[in-house]
């Protein structure tokens, strides 16, 4: 549901859907983060990044890159 609404939502929503999840997913295969938490930390990163700008490149990597350190942060690591 989070993928589909970011995909909705459009701009650098889709952008921060994919960078959290790739993250959360790969903090969760390392056994740092259990499954539920990784809905949990792509909605946080949703919550805070999905309504940056995302017309151009440079604006999708920044929101890329911000919502990766978010969930690292989340995580701990």
């Amino acid at each position: 549901r989070l993928g589909i609404d970011a995909g909705r939502q459009g701009g650098a929503a889709p952008a921060v859907f994919n960078a959290a999840n790739e993250v959360a997913v790969a903090h969760f295969l390392a056994g740092r983060l259990s499954f539920p938490g990784i809905a949990e930390c792509v909605s946080a990163a949703l919550n805070d990044f999905s309504k940056v700008p995302g017309a151009t490149l440079d604006e999708l990597l920044r929101a890329d890159t911000a919502a990766r350190d978010h969930v690292n942060a989340r995580v701990g690591c």
